[in-house]
C-alpha cells in the first residue's frame, strides 16, 4: 500500500471518529435539553434552572479542584452578593450558613486536591497564623464567661470575629501559591467594586428598587439613610457604613496599586476604579469613612520611598484636610456638607457615643473579660435582652470588642492588628525587593489600616462582605516572601 492509501485511510478513521464524536455530542446535548425541559415542566422554575446550570457548576468544581484558587475567588464574588440577597429575601436568606458552606468547600476542595497534587502546607506556619489561633481561642474560653447570658449570641457571632479570620487566612496562606492569582484577585475585586458604584448610582439618578424602598420604609432603613439633608446610599451592601468602608478600602488600595503597576493600561484602569470607588465612598455619606483614606495614604506615605508618591497622598491628605475643616467651598452640596462634618467635635451623635462609652465602662469596671461575645450592643437584645450591655450601642468595633471581650479582649485584638501592620511594613522596608510586590504589600497594609482607623466609629471590620477582603488581605501580606522569591527567580529566567 502507498503512501496515498495509508494518508487516506487516516483521514477516512479521523473523519469516521470526529463524526461518531459529533453524533454522541448531539445526543447527550438533546438528552440534557430533554431533562431540563422535564424539570421545567414536572417540577418547576427552580428545579428547571437547577438541572440546566448543572453541567456549569460540574464544569466549575472541575476548574476549582484542578485549582483551589479559583474557589477562593468564587467565594470572595459569592460573599459580594450576600447581603444584597439578604435583602432582596426580606432577611430570610441565611447568609451565615452559606458563608460557612462555602468555607467548607474550599476546605474540602483543597484536601481532594491535595489527594493528587503537592500542596505547600508549611506556608500557613506563620506568626499571622499562630497569633489567629490564639485569638480563636480566647474567643472559645469567652463561651465560659461567668458574665455571659446567652450562648446563643456566641454562636451566631463567634464566626466573623473568629473563625472566619482563622479559616480564611490559613487557606489564603496555602491556596494563593503564585503571584498571578494576586493579579487575579485585584481584578476581581476590581470589577465587583465597579458594580457597587454603578448600583450606587442607579439608586442615586434612578430610584431605588422595590425590595429597597420596603427595607427603607418598612424595616425601618430610612431612620439611618434618608436624613433631612440628603440621603446615604448603600448599593449592594448592608448599609451605608458597610458600603462606604469597602469602597474606602478599595480606593486606597487600587490607587496604591495603580500607581505600582508596570502596565500602563492596568495602571490608568485602576486608578479610575478608586476614583469611582472615592465617589461611592462620599456618596455613601458615612463621614466615618473618610478615616479609611486618611489613615491609609499616611502609612502609604511613611512607607513609600518613591517621592512622587510621597508627594501626590501628602499633598491629596493635606489639600482635604484643609478644604473640609478650615473653608466652607461648596457648603450647598449635601455630599460635601455631609462630609465635613466629620470634623465637627460638637457633632450630636459624636457626643451620643462618647456618653455611650462613659456608661459602658462603669458596666465593665469589674468585668477584664466584658460580657461574652454576642452579649453586647444592639445585637443582643436578640440574644440576650436581660444583659445590660444590650441597652447601650457599642456603635464601634473596637468598642464591641471591649464589651464583649473585655479589656484583655480588646489588647489582644488590638495586638493583633498592630502585628500584623508591623510585620508588614517591616517586609516592605527590609524584605521585599520586587517593586510590584512592594506596591501590592503596601496597598493591602494601607487598606487594612484605614479600615481598622474607621473601625473605631462603625462596626465594619469583621462585616460581610468587608471582613472577608480584610482577613484574605492579611494572608497576602504574609506570603508576599513567597511571591517575591518568585518573581526574583522569573527575572533571573528572563534576563532584559
Amino acid at each position: 500500500m502507498d503512501t496515498s492509501d495509508k494518508n487516506s485511510n487516516l483521514l477516512s478513521r479521523a473523519i469516521s471518529q470526529n463524526g461518531i464524536t459529533k453524533l454522541l455530542l448531539g445526543v447527550f446535548l438533546i438528552i440534557c435539553i430533554c431533562l431540563i425541559e422535564y424539570s421545567f415542566t414536572h417540577f418547576g422554575m427552580i428545579a428547571g434552572l437547577a438541572v440546566g446550570f448543572a453541567p456549569l457548576l460540574l464544569c466549575g468544581f472541575y476548574y476549582c479542584l484542578k485549582q483551589p484558587a479559583y474557589a477562593l475567588m468564587g467565594m470572595l464574588i459569592a460573599n459580594y452578593f450576600l447581603m444584597y440577597l439578604s435583602r432582596m429575601t426580606f432577611g430570610k436568606l441565611p447568609v451565615g450558613v452559606i458563608l460557612d458552606g462555602m468555607i467548607l468547600l474550599n476546605i474540602l476542595l483543597l484536601l481532594l486536591h491535595a489527594c493528587v497534587n503537592k500542596v505547600s502546607w508549611g506556608r500557613a506556619k506563620s506568626g499571622l497564623t499562630l497569633v489567629a489561633v490564639i485569638w480563636t481561642l480566647y474567643c472559645i474560653l469567652e463561651l465560659f464567661n461567668p458574665a455571659s447570658v446567652s450562648t446563643k449570641g456566641w454562636i451566631s457571632s463567634v464566626r466573623s470575629v473568629a473563625f472566619d479570620f482563622l479559616i480564611i487566612i490559613v487557606l489564603t496562606q496555602i491556596i494563593v501559591d503564585d503571584f498571578k492569582y494576586v493579579k487575579q484577585i485585584l481584578f476581581v475585586w476590581s470589577v465587583l467594586t465597579l458594580i457597587a458604584v454603578a448600583k450606587a448610582l442607579v439608586q442615586k439618578y434612578i430610584g431605588f428598587s422595590q425590595t429597597e424602598r420596603i427595607w427603607l420604609y418598612l424595616y425601618g432603613g430610612a431612620l439611618t439613610h434618608i436624613l433631612s439633608t440628603s440621603v446615604r446610599y448603600f448599593s449592594i451592601y448592608s448599609d451605608a457604613a458597610n458600603f462606604g468602608a469597602g469602597m474606602g478600602m478599595a480606593m486606597v488600595v487600587f490607587s496604591i496599586v495603580g500607581f505600582y503597576s508596570k502596565n500602563r493600561i492596568l495602571s490608568i484602569y485602576y486608578i479610575a476604579v478608586s476614583l469611582l470607588a472615592c465617589y461611592g465612598m462620599l456618596i455613601s455619606g458615612t463621614r466615618s469613612a473618610l478615616a479609611v483614606p486618611f489613615g491609609g495614604y499616611a502609612i502609604l506615605v511613611l512607607m513609600s520611598r518613591k517621592p512622587k508618591i510621597i508627594i501626590l497622598a501628602s499633598g491629596a491628605m493635606l489639600g482635604a484636610f484643609l478644604f473640609l475643616n478650615y473653608t466652607h467651598i461648596g457648603q450647598g452640596n449635601a455630599i460635601i456638607r455631609r462630609a465635613r462634618s466629620a470634623f465637627n467635635r460638637n457633632d450630636p451623635s459624636l457626643q451620643v457615643r462618647i456618653a455611650n462609652q462613659a456608661k459602658l465602662k462603669v458596666l465593665l469596671a469589674d468585668k477584664p473579660f466584658g460580657y461574652g461575645i454576642g452579649n453586647g450592643g444592639g445585637k443582643a437584645k436578640e440574644y440576650a435582652p436581660d444583659s445590660p450591655a444590650s441597652q447601650i450601642a457599642t456603635d464601634s468595633w473596637f468598642v464591641m470588642m471591649w464589651v464583649e471581650t473585655g479589656i484583655v479582649g480588646l489588647i489582644l485584638h488590638i495586638a493583633t492588628l498592630l502585628y500584623v501592620i508591623l510585620y508588614g511594613c517591616y517586609l516592605v522596608l527590609f524584605k521585599i525587593r520586587s517593586p510590584q510586590v512592594k506596591g501590592v504589600t503596601l496597598a493591602f497594609i494601607s487598606g487594612i489600616f484605614g479600615i481598622a482607623a474607621m473601625s473605631y466609629a462603625n462596626e465594619v471590620f469583621g462585616q460581610i462582605p468587608n471582613g472577608l477582603f480584610v482577613y484574605m488581605c492579611m494572608g497576602l501580606i504574609f506570603v508576599a516572601p513567597y511571591f517575591d522569591r518568585q518573581m526574583s527567580i522569573k527575572t533571573i529566567e528572563t534576563p532584559q
